[in-house]
């Protein structure tokens, strides 16, 4: 009889270990979804973040705002590095992949766990040509959205494209290990800031008026306050230099905002045809700042911001066709 009761005893549990594991993996799968929009995928990953301030704390479940993440990854920018590199910075997500990414992203933060972070595997598609991918972690943390990249629009190649079949495209990548790429640079805008000891991980104060702006408006600069907005803009002039904060971050120098930035050719052109009205500058003056500004005061800005920016120069009169024609042309040759 008592070893029938052993039996029994031992067979109980048994099944009880059993189900107790089936319904820790069934918890976890449920917690660990995965979103997806054609190749886009946004899905939970439990991972152990360690920084010289010690392990990483999740604030989540986290409910984001659209608006707020949408002009996060609209003013993420990168250059690259290397002898063929491109001259100008390029934006890391393009807008179509932003309006895939922003309901994804979304959804992944509100039903994360204090354990998880929230992984992004995205595309950016070119006719004719293999997709670049962006590959990246997010996670909110005292505030802050962190955002830490490992690969940053990477061609595709036909062993990536073999691995993410198998399901093993980033399975094992951890961004959070890296310092950076001999491939690549972040350029950390207005309220982001580098982790300490890492060029691949923003922190970003989702705060900023600028993030959380529904849509983003140039300005009407008067007669008037047309020098003040000039002065302004010779002191934010250096948007990349990096300063440390009480925050341990490095940060960009704060106060300034995207709407400035995005009008700073149409001001300094303005005072540029004040000046060759009075005689101060010479057309040959004017027109060798002009072609500067135009090939590099708005690498910061995305293609379309920039298409609108010289069609609105052009009808001030601030550019000729001919300057119209040149840049359009040199901005539809980088789509």
């Amino acid at each position: 009889m008592n070893s029938k009761n052993t039996h029994f005893k031992k067979t109980n549990l048994f099944l009880s270990i059993i189900f107790c594991m089936l319904s820790f993996h069934i918890s976890g799968a449920i917690r660990a979804e995965t979103y997806e929009d054609g190749k886009i995928k946004v899905r939970h990953k439990e991972l152990s973040i360690k920084t010289n301030r010690g392990s990483v704390q999740f604030n989540h479940p986290y409910e984001m705002n659209s608006d707020v993440i949408g002009n996060v990854l609209s003013q993420i920018y990168f250059e690259e590095k290397g002898l063929l590199k491109k001259s100008t910075s390029v934006n890391v997500f393009q807008d179509d992949e932003i309006s895939r990414l922003v309901p994804l992203i979304i959804q992944a933060f509100s039903v994360a766990t204090p354990a998880q972070v929230i992984e992004v595997v995205s595309y950016s598609g070119r006719p004719f040509f293999a997709d670049k991918q962006n590959y990246c972690v997010m996670f909110m943390r005292d505030s802050r959205l962190n955002i830490v990249f490992s690969r940053v629009q990477k061609f595709q190649t036909y062993s990536d494209l073999v691995s993410e079949k198998k399901g093993m495209g980033t399975a094992k990548e951890d961004p959070t290990k890296i310092k950076g790429s001999r491939f690549w640079a972040l350029l950390p805008a207005y309220g982001q800031a580098f982790e300490p000891g890492h060029k691949n991980w923003l922190v970003i104060n989702i705060s900023d008026e600028t993030y959380q702006r529904p849509e983003i408006k140039k300005p009407d600069i008067s007669e008037s306050d047309k020098s003040d907005f000039y002065n302004q803009l010779q002191k934010k002039e250096k948007v990349g230099s990096n300063i440390h904060s009480s925050s341990g971050y490095q940060q960009v120098e704060p106060g300034a905002n995207v709407v400035q930035r995005e009008s700073k050719i149409k001001a300094k052109l303005l005072i540029l045809r004040e000046l060759l009205n009075d005689g101060i500058l010479l057309q040959e003056d004017y027109d060798y700042k002009k072609e500067m500004l135009l090939n590099n005061g708005m690498n910061d800005m995305d293609i379309k911001n920039q298409l609108r920016e010289i069609k609105d120069l052009l009808k001030e009169g601030l550019i000729t066709e001919e300057d119209h024609s040149r840049k359009k042309k040199a901005l539809l040759d980088l789509f």
